[in-house]
C-alpha cells in the first residue's frame, strides 16, 4: 500500500542507495504492524537525507494520513488512549517542516484539539472510576493520558490525589 522507490536515489558517489531501500523496507513492515512512530521516524529521516525525493515524500504524505485514519478510526470507537497517541505520533512527527506535494487533511490546530478532546474523555473515564471506588483502575486511565499529553496537569493531579488515597486506606 505505501511504495517509494527511493532505493534508486543516487547517494554522494553515484551509487544506489542501500540505506533508503533498507529504511524503506522497515518502514513499510511498521506500518503494516502498526508501529506508527517508528514507520513515521523512518520516514522522515528518510526525506531529510533526500530532500528532493518526490516519490519519497509522496509515501510520507501516505502514510501520515494512514496514520490520522487509524486515529480517527480508534477515536470513533471511543478507544481514546489509542487515538490520543496517534494524534501525537503525528502533531510530533515534524510534518510542518517537510516540503509534502500534496496537502494533508490535517493540521497541528486539529490534532491538538483532538489529544485534548481525547484527554477529557479519560479523565472523565477515570472519575467515574475513581467514584467507584476503583482507584487503581482510575489510575491506570489517567496514565494513558500522560503517555500523550505528559504534561497534562488534571491526570497528573488525579493520579496525585489517588494514590495518596490509596495509601491512606491501606493504614
Amino acid at each position: 500500500f505505501l511504495t517509494a522507490s527511493c532505493a534508486s536515489v543516487p547517494n554522494s558517489k553515484g551509487r544506489k542507495n542501500g540505506r533508503n531501500a533498507a529504511d524503506l523496507g522497515r518502514a513499510r513492515s511498521a506500518m503494516a504492524s502498526g508501529e506508527y512512530k517508528e514507520a513515521i521516524d523512518i520516514y522522515s529521516a528518510a526525506c531529510d537525507r533526500n530532500p528532493g525525493n518526490e516519490d519519497l515524500l509522496d509515501t510520507y504524505t501516505e502514510a501520515l494520513e494512514t496514520v490520522k485514519v487509524a486515529a480517527d478510526r480508534a477515536y470513533e470507537n471511543q478507544d481514546f488512549a489509542k487515538a490520543g497517541e496517534l494524534y501525537a505520533t503525528l502533531l510530533h512527527s515534524g510534518f510542518g517542516q517537510k516540503p509534502l506535494q500534496k496537502e494533508l487533511s490535517f493540521d497541528a490546530d486539529y490534532l491538538g484539539k483532538r489529544i485534548s478532546a481525547c484527554s477529557k474523555m479519560l479523565i472523565e473515564l477515570g472519575i467515574v472510576r475513581y467514584r467507584a471506588g476503583d482507584l487503581e483502575n482510575a489510575i491506570a486511565i489517567w496514565k494513558k493520558v500522560l503517555v500523550f499529553d505528559p504534561a497534562d496537569p488534571e491526570a497528573s493531579t488525579a493520579i496525585k490525589t489517588a494514590r495518596t488515597q490509596l495509601e491512606n486506606l491501606k493504614q
